[in-house]
């Protein structure tokens, strides 16, 4: 969704996924070799164009590590074909948990669609009332976005069964693009929903945890009080294939009562997601903002584990410092009155 803003580096420092993720996998996947800096100013290049040479997977430990390892120069990517046909159905129901079990029962029929995108009531009107408007129907509350692609042969087949899946889920209608100008306009209302959100307010918070898909139901009913209780708006439009959940509170960061109540709505939210036996990031990554989790889903040794590697390219941690790892598990924590207290 942020493919007319984003790099390949960027996506390389997060490992990306996105929509198509489902099928075709997540950044990772797609990257054969990697040509960076370190921070001593050493250039060095992990893996080559041959994917299963033998010894350590370097070019795993770089990509998503976000910054901290060095910078990349060059990616060798590994390219795909275009699928012969692609089908993308739209699916509109009128609960949140029709959707959602319309979801977990695609996935467990053995169909993996190349995208299963979710979008709630709050979402959809929204998208319809901006430019982006794309046809969605604006009185459902939840709606499935479903891509399928392959080879002629037997897609059809397949489009029946999720048709049919979704309608015993409780789908008031499932469509299905006519055209490569239908297709492309239902996506826009996908990839440019959080544009539309600036409609509601001038600023955006999002989340990226990510849940078991059978917990989807529940966790969206928690969300739901949860905005209810600190009084915000959420906006759910996420990756339902993988359970990759990105709620979206819009507001007004110069009112710092509301601010207040959108990150204390926030923080209960990825407390509910880890909860349920999820994790904090898919896609977008720990940073600053999600450090204060690590501990809550990684034990110290993992953590340390973690240190260790970092300081194999960064040993004096010259490159985005203080990220993705809370300072306390590594050494200039340990190094400081606080650390050696604990």
């Amino acid at each position: 969704s942020s493919e007319a803003a984003c790099t390949i580096g960027g996506n390389v420092a997060e490992n990306a996924g996105g929509p198509h993720c489902l099928k075709n996998g997540v950044t990772l996947n797609h990257i054969l070799a990697v040509t960076a800096v370190l921070p001593d100013g050493s250039v060095v290049t992990l893996g080559d164009e041959v994917s299963d040479r033998a010894g350590y997977d370097l070019v795993g430990a770089f990509v998503g590590s976000e910054g901290c390892f060095g910078v990349a120069i060059e990616i060798t990517v590994r390219l795909m074909k275009k699928p012969e046909v692609i089908r993308t159905m739209l699916a509109d129901f009128t609960t949140i948990d029709g959707g959602a079990r319309a979801t977990s029962a695609i996935i467990a029929s053995g169909i993996v669609p190349a995208a299963l995108e979710f979008l709630d009531g709050p979402t959809t009107r929204v998208v319809e009332s901006s430019i982006y408007a794309a046809g969605y129907p604006t009185d459902a509350e939840a709606i499935l976005l479903v891509e399928l692609d392959g080879l002629l042969e037997g897609i059809d087949v397949d489009v029946e069964r999720v048709k049919r899946i979704c309608m015993e889920a409780g789908a008031r209608n499932v469509r299905v693009a006519r055209d490569d100008g239908e297709r492309l306009k239902l996506w826009q209302g996908r990839k440019k929903a959080f544009g539309a959100m600036g409609r509601l307010a001038p600023h955006l918070v999002v989340q990226d945890a990510v849940v078991p898909r059978t917990k989807i139901p529940e966790i969206l009913a928690a969300i739901h009080a949860i905005s209810q209780r600190h009084g915000v708006m959420v906006c759910n439009i996420f990756h339902a294939g993988d359970g990759n959940l990105h709620p979206n509170i819009p507001y007004n960061a110069d009112d710092a009562e509301q601010s207040a109540r959108v990150h204390l709505a926030m923080g209960e939210i990825m407390s509910v997601c880890i909860a349920a036996g999820g994790t904090i990031t898919g896609e977008h990554g720990v940073g600053l903002d999600k450090m204060g989790y690590m501990d809550r889903i990684f034990t110290p040794n993992s953590l340390a584990a973690m240190c260790r590697l970092r300081e194999v390219f960064d040993p004096e941690r010259r490159v985005n410092p203080g990220k993705v790892v809370p300072v306390h598990s590594c050494r200039e924590w340990h190094a400081t009155p606080a650390g050696r207290a604990n």
